[in-house]
């Protein structure tokens, strides 16, 4: 049973869903009394030992308070299950920053330290995480800084404890590419030392955006991990800092005692040599050739006329969505106004992708029956809930600060919310030029029609307008756009 935006349990209301998973399903909710925001890990199945782990997992994360670790705040009862209340963290997990962010070496260092300070942390404190990999870490996006934040307690341990497993049995869990060799032959054998082989997988998967340990099967990988059969870092990466390439081949040592044997230790070969350890810095707005997208609801204006409290719901849900896409793709955030978006980016396929990524969640996210009601969002071909159009340019506008915040000026500003414009809703609007340099993966995930030549209002010269449909909603169909269109 879905949660739909609105729906309150206890003291929290639902603004939106965050992801559906196999076990459980995470929204993004509100405390009503106090207005804080947290995460609601919902359990998708009834089964007691899954339930067991999560309260357990539930218990060790509330007595952790750390910068670096998700915390946990209250466990409530919904449909005969435990719901696991956690701060709400705003960024993607690790594995989605690192293929979407551009980072370099201090932005490396950053997130590294932080990781690594928060496993030192949750060993000081005598826990066992058991299952550290970059989807079980989010990071945290903030207006000056990149903060990594430890998740997923799910199958973590007090030393010296077997948690809810069965004592004196051996069992393996856990994700295959990032256990240590004694974990893939019993995992409720381990110590602490199985973290530090976990944090050296994840520390080459930062600097690379590969996994050391990768195979077809899960035996294939059980059998490299067991032989420590890797790429060194230096052979894939010879340019990078030989104080990286040897952390983490010290963490990714077969023999547990020959391992490094504590998070400081593994700190102090990491930043060997520097002078001071720098701390994560998030990346400032885009400047030189820009992309920019403006976004907006089609019907908002009728939708809030006929049906505020709903409107009201469902447009929370809409900007929790476009902000998780944005910092999941490496935006920045210009302005809002209203229901309207403008955000830049770096790269045009990162915009693209952005553009891609919202019309899949918007027609995904479970909408209440009132909102799907309405003729502004009801089910229809390709259709289902609210319809934002997307227009996408690339140029070099004039970026202006004012404070800590940018902003852009100039033609191709115009031409970008021009393009958006004369679109409809659930429509993405891409300057041919712009198209042009969207990779090949990304073109075999949608639909693209060259609509032709346009005169844009206001704006001099004419403009080659493409479409693009995602795969899964290429039943959607749209009137002209709204734009005089020039013979070719």
């Amino acid at each position: 049973m879905e949660l739909i935006p609105g729906a309150q349990l206890e003291r929290y209301v639902v603004i939106s869903r965050i992801g559906a998973g196999r076990t459980a399903t995470t929204y993004h909710a509100r405390h009503v009394t106090l207005g804080t925001h947290h995460a609601l890990v919902v359990p998708n199945r009834k089964i007691r030992g899954l339930l067991a782990q999560l309260v357990n997992g539930a218990k060790i994360q509330a007595k952790l308070r750390h910068r670096g670790v998700v915390s946990c705040t209250d466990v409530l009862e919904w449909d005969g299950k435990p719901v696991v209340v956690l701060d709400h963290v705003q960024g993607p997990d690790l594995e989605q920053f690192v293929y979407f962010h551009k980072l370099d070496e201090e932005r490396i260092d950053g997130i590294a330290g932080g990781l690594i300070e928060a496993v030192d942390f949750l060993h000081a404190n005598s826990v066992i995480h058991r299952h550290l990999k970059p989807g079980n870490i989010i990071v945290e996006i903030t207006p000056d800084t990149y903060v990594p934040r430890i998740a997923d307690f799910n199958i973590a341990i007090k030393a010296g404890t077997t948690a809810v497993m069965e004592k004196g049995k051996r069992q393996v869990f856990g994700t295959a590419m990032y256990m240590s060799p004694e974990a893939t032959h019993d995992t409720n054998a381990v110590d602490y030392r199985a973290d530090l082989w976990s944090l050296g997988c994840i520390l080459y998967f930062l600097v690379t955006g590969h996994h050391a340990f990768a195979a077809d099967t899960t035996e294939d990988i059980f059998a490299l991990v067991r032989s420590g059969t890797y790429h060194p870092l230096k052979k894939l990466l010879p340019d990078v800092p030989t104080r990286w390439a040897r952390a983490i081949a010290y963490c990714l040592i077969v023999e547990e005692d020959d391992r490094l044997q504590s998070a400081k230790e593994l700190a102090d070969v990491w930043f060997s040599g520097l002078e001071t350890r720098p701390k994560g810095v998030a990346l400032a707005a885009p400047v030189g050739k820009v992309t920019l997208v403006f976004t907006d609801i089609q019907g908002s204006t009728r939708l809030w006329e006929a049906a505020e409290e709903v409107t009201r719901h469902s447009l929370h849900a809409h900007d929790a969505v476009m902000r998780a896409a944005l910092q999941k793709y490496g935006g920045y955030e210009v302005k809002t106004e209203g229901d309207a978006f403008m955000v830049a980016f770096p790269e045009a396929s990162q915009a693209i992708r952005f553009c891609v990524e919202v019309q899949r969640k918007l027609h995904e996210h479970p909408w209440s029956e009132a909102l799907l009601a309405r003729k502004e969002a009801s089910v229809e071909p390709g259709f289902r809930g609210l319809r934002v159009r997307m227009g996408v340019h690339e140029g070099l506008p004039e970026c202006r600060r004012v404070g800590n915040r940018a902003d852009y000026y100039g033609p191709m500003v115009n031409r970008a919310a021009r393009i958006s414009g004369v679109g409809h809703g659930g429509q993405i609007l891409i300057s041919a030029e712009t198209w042009e340099q969207a990779p090949r993966d990304l073109r075999a995930q949608v639909v693209e029609t060259d609509l032709g030549e346009f005169q844009l209002r206001s704006l001099s010269g004419t403009q080659r307008i493409v479409q693009i449909v995602p795969n899964e909603l290429s039943e959607r169909t749209f009137e002209p756009v709204k734009a005089e269109r020039v013979a070719d």
